[in-house]
């Protein structure tokens, strides 16, 4: 097993995270969702085709890319429709004549599709409801999978979509979405493909939990170095001591999880994802309430990264049913 970064790989990683280092501190990271304009930007700058497959007309990138950047993207605790979007949605229209109309924009950062569960098909028109549909609210196009299990897309321009938006945790905006006898165009996945893609848009949302967890730890080493109470920096007290070298063993056995889901066999990766979010998704959460009590009363005010990064993790950690839906699905 080879955990050692290509030197391509290392120069997308530095690429991102130099990208997200200019727009993101401290002061402003996980303040709001990543504006269009700096989506724009990283499909100009070939990130999103990097995570294509190359049946959209992308490059291809697999696991290992997906992993690099998701866990950018963390550290900056950057809020932005990657898993679903481009892992999910991106997949889904594959080497299907959706992916002439929505391929190219998808890439490109000029169009944003959004994933949503729910509807049946009555008489050819989509009718239903898609309760919490992330990015739904700004989707030019729906995936759609429906009671049935078929995947279908949705024009987000047609006059029987119906959208109530919903503010989520973290501050982004989300959709209950309605299908009011909607055209829907139906989407031929093979089954082996449909499942990778739920792997790797799996994987990201772990690995943007890793990056979180690494930020949070640091913001709060540096605090408890700073912070002084009788005297001394409450970083030489024991029990802290203790505290922060739990929160390092949390972050490294969920980096160890990460790693070993992105390196898995295809065939394996699913079961090797549904282990780690089994896991990473409570050790995130532990991680960053122990972040905010370290920093005291102002660890849950939006003036501190910390408090807004434990709204994020508290999101992400809870995405498709969480730890509790991937240990039973081991279980299973």
């Amino acid at each position: 097993m080879n955990l050692a970064l290509s030197d391509e790989q290392a120069m997308v990683r530095d690429m991102v995270r130099r990208f997200l280092a200019d727009r993101y501190d401290a002061t402003t990271m996980a303040k709001g969702p990543m504006s269009p304009d700096d989506w724009r930007a990283l499909g100009e700058l070939g990130l999103f085709a990097l995570l294509t497959p190359e049946q959209a007309g992308g490059l291809g990138g697999g696991a290992a890319e997906v992993m690099i950047v998701s866990e950018e993207m963390g550290r900056a605790l950057a809020i932005t429709p990657l898993a679903e979007a481009i892992l999910l949605c991106g997949r889904a229209i594959a080497g299907s004549a959706a992916a002439e109309e929505w391929g190219d924009r998808l890439m490109q950062g000029n169009a944003l599709l959004a994933f949503a569960t729910g509807g049946a098909l009555v008489d050819g028109r989509l009718r239903g409801t898609a309760a919490i549909v992330r990015d739904g609210m700004d989707a030019d196009a729906f995936v759609v999978e429906t009671e049935a299990g078929a995947l279908m897309l949705v024009d987000g321009q047609d006059s029987g979509v119906r959208r109530t938006p919903v503010r989520l945790v973290d501050g982004s905006m989300a959709a209950h979405v309605r299908f009011d006898a909607v055209q829907a165009q139906p989407l031929t996945v093979p089954a082996g493909m449909w499942a990778e893609a739920q792997a790797l848009a799996g994987l990201s949302i772990v690995a943007e939990l890793v990056g979180a967890m690494a930020t949070l730890l640091d913001l709060t080493v540096d605090y408890v170095r700073q912070r002084h109470q009788f005297g001394k920096p409450i970083a030489s007290f024991q029990v802290v001591q203790h505290r922060c070298a739990r929160m390092y063993t949390w972050l490294e056995q969920s980096r160890s999880l990460l790693l070993k889901a992105a390196l898995a066999e295809e065939e394996a990766r699913f079961r090797a994802v549904t282990a780690a979010r089994a896991y990473i998704g409570d050790a995130a959460l532990k991680l960053a309430e122990e972040a905010v009590q370290l920093h005291g009363g102002m660890g849950v005010t939006d003036e501190l990264a910390v408090g807004r990064g434990l709204r994020r993790v508290l999101l992400l950690s809870r995405l498709h049913g969480g730890g509790i839906a991937a240990r039973a699905a081991l279980a299973a």
